[in-house]
């Protein structure tokens, strides 16, 4: 019997999958280059169903209410129903949508790369929006009813979850596509000046901020008392979250821009070096 991953790969042979998947009614929902929309069997690997597009698929899905919301480069967020498979909505932001959406008080929010932040109900309709100066390719965060994202015009924003009003803005060296993270009240974020920030969320005082030795395009993971993250550089980082401090690194053979996930106190990464690591936090 072939792998399970072999399986999965030979179900796909038009287009690369950048996207991470989303597990949602037994079914395995991901992207595709290829234009498409996939849902695969999670047990068997066998495809459900799949929705085309008019572009490549590069943003990762979000599942809730039974229903997938994904962006696809042909600038359109779309709702699929997991169960039929058919199209509920679609909405044309202009641009490309690679941002993860973020689903809090069943309300979506996500960005595109024409700038815009959009807070939509499950229905379609825009609540509101939000205008940045560069394209956003980060994935929101809600925490205690602000919405934190970041974008190429360098800023990290901070905006009010309910009307889109901002809140207060963060200027970084460089611009930003890495996804905040929270823990207790900071955000720490990457950029593309080679800097993790850690700020406060309710005042956007800066707690500290670790240098690498390349630009940071992945998102940091809080496990425990430290933040993981990787860089351009090859290093996956392990620093102390209250003060920034280097607690470890380590090197593998390619750059790091994907975002870790630990599983079982087990800490996964993947490396451009084609290499998954598996390490002990």
């Amino acid at each position: 019997m072939p792998p399970m991953g072999s399986l999965y790969g030979n179900s796909l042979q038009k287009g690369g999958i950048v996207t991470r998947p989303a597990f949602g009614e037994g079914l395995v929902i991901f992207g595709s280059e290829d234009h498409r929309i996939y849902a695969l069997n999670s047990r068997s690997g066998k495809i459900a169903w799949t929705y085309p597009t008019e572009g490549p698929v590069r943003g990762s899905p979000k599942i809730a209410e039974g229903h997938a919301f994904v962006g696809s480069d042909d600038g359109f967020l779309y709702a699929i129903n997991l169960t039929s498979s058919r199209l509920v909505w679609k909405y044309d932001t202009g641009g490309p949508v690679r941002s993860t959406p973020f689903i809090a008080n069943d309300l979506i929010f996500f960005g595109s790369e024409t700038g815009d932040l959009f807070c939509m109900d499950f229905r379609g309709a825009v609540k509101w929006r939000f205008k940045a100066k560069r394209a956003i390719y980060s994935s929101p965060l809600v925490v205690k009813g602000s919405l934190f994202f970041t974008s190429l015009d360098s800023i990290l924003y901070s905006v009010d979850a309910r009307t889109g009003w901002a809140i207060w803005r963060f200027r970084m060296g460089k611009g930003s596509v890495s996804s905040p993270c929270n823990v207790e009240n900071y955000i720490i974020v990457g950029s593309a000046d080679g800097f993790i920030y850690c700020v406060d969320g309710g005042t956007s005082k800066e707690i500290w901020r670790f240098k690498t030795d390349h630009q940071v395009s992945g998102s940091p993971l809080v496990y425990r008392d430290s933040v993981y993250c990787g860089a351009a550089d090859g290093n996956l980082y392990c620093l102390e979250y209250r003060t920034g401090r280097l607690r470890w690194k380590f090197s593998t053979g390619g750059a790091i821009t994907s975002a870790p996930i630990v599983y079982n106190d087990i800490l996964y990464v993947g490396s451009a070096d084609h290499i998954l690591y598996a390490l002990i936090p």
